[in-house]
């Protein structure tokens, strides 16, 4: 009982002496020049901008005869054919009960 109890005396004092006063850190929420603030300070590499989106396209106008058939363009098929009957009567297959 002795010994956990030094131990939990021990793990306390550490962890009270890891916590510097140089100030108190607060990651809840932060802004981003906080985030790079604190990686600096922590001795981290300063981050690099990698570009932002790109946000454009490229458009060319519809010529004038755009979405006519070409001139020389290939026979085009024959219209389809509309039924007007109903289905077929299709009865259904029977189940196997051995498949079960």
């Amino acid at each position: 009982m002795r010994l956990s109890c030094l131990l939990l005396a021990a793990s306390a004092a550490l962890t009270l002496a890891s916590c510097g006063t140089g100030g108190r850190v607060d990651a809840s929420y932060p802004t981003v020049a906080e985030l790079d603030r604190l990686d600096t300070q922590w001795g981290l590499p300063a981050r690099t901008s990698r570009g932002a989106p790109k946000r454009t396209y490229q458009y060319s106008a519809p010529t004038p005869t755009y979405g006519a058939p070409a001139a020389s363009s290939a026979p085009s098929a024959p219209p389809r054919e509309v039924l007007n009957t109903p289905p077929p009567d299709i009865k259904p297959v029977p189940l196997d009960p051995a498949l079960r």
